[in-house]
């Protein structure tokens, strides 16, 4: 009986050994996901703080954006690198749209760059005459249709 009793403890303890384990893997599973959304989200706010410091460290930038925003004319050359900043702005909203929640909530602020600059509505439709590959056609279907009905619409 003692040998029985030996086996059953030994059972016993192998599966209290497996249960501990699970439950260590669970929490360690629980803190990496944390921690990895943790440098998502610090990665988020990296790609929205380096377009602002983009623009804030050149002044030819602030220039044509102003120019762009008052409608007076822009060079073929100014019209290219503001397509390309809108490209670039674009590719990071669809990432963006594509993997954080939160997203939505800046339609509006979206809306109101596309509203301001027509150079951005130009990116956007692909009509712009200083980047012959910018446009909506770069980008998923989901996105497109997104920003088509949430952004685009005036308001």
């Amino acid at each position: 009986m003692k040998k029985l009793d030996l086996g059953r403890t030994i059972n016993t303890l192998a599966n209290i050994g497996v249960i501990a384990g699970i439950i260590f893997l669970a929490v360690e599973l629980n803190q990496n996901n944390e921690l990895l959304e943790l440098e998502a989200r610090a990665t988020y706010s990296e790609y929205r703080q380096n377009a602002w410091d983009r623009i804030s460290s050149d002044p030819q930038l602030v220039d044509m954006f102003i120019k762009d925003r008052n409608g007076q004319t822009l060079t073929e050359s100014e019209e290219f690198r503001l397509s390309a900043f809108w490209m670039g702005y674009l590719i990071r909203l669809e990432f963006e749209y594509l993997h954080f929640d939160d997203f939505f909530d800046r339609n509006q602020s979206i809306r109101r760059s596309f509203n301001a600059y027509p150079s951005f509505r130009k990116t956007w439709d692909g009509t712009t005459s200083g980047s012959r590959s910018a446009g909506k056609d770069n980008f998923s279907e989901e996105f497109v249709r997104h920003l088509e009905q949430h952004v685009k619409t005036s308001g």
